[in-house]
């Protein structure tokens, strides 16, 4: 799986990604002020599921119509607990994020919106 690492969700989760042999690449090494709209194009073009700790590209996903590739959303956590929910996700909701699923990770439950 090839992963985009939004700016809020911090360069230790994009080398915990590389670390576990996953195509991990931070916006901040391209724009740190790169708009949504923009990072969401750059992983449809490049078919990377954007990590994040925000909900804005759902919105864009949902209320605008706009493609995606898949988004892992997670809770904004300490380091340590969000890089743990993060192996959550990748262990349990793998297969799903790569065939394009939402998925919305607390350290409560996990959702998962499987595309139509």
């Amino acid at each position: 799986m090839k992963f985009l690492v939004d700016v809020n969700a911090s360069g230790a989760l994009a080398q915990a990604l590389k670390r576990y042999g996953y195509d991990a690449v931070l916006v901040t090494e391209e724009d740190a002020g790169m708009a949504d709209g923009a990072i969401l194009a750059w992983a449809v073009e490049e078919q990377r599921i954007i990590v994040t700790t925000d909900d804005d590209f759902e919105e864009m996903i949902w209320r605008e119509g706009k493609p995606h590739a898949g988004v892992l959303r997670l809770e904004n956590l300490p380091r340590v607990s969000r890089l743990a929910l993060l192996e959550d996700v990748l262990k349990h909701h793998g297969r799903e994020l790569a065939d394009g699923a939402i998925v919305v990770a607390s350290s409560r439950k996990i959702r998962v919106r499987r595309p139509s």
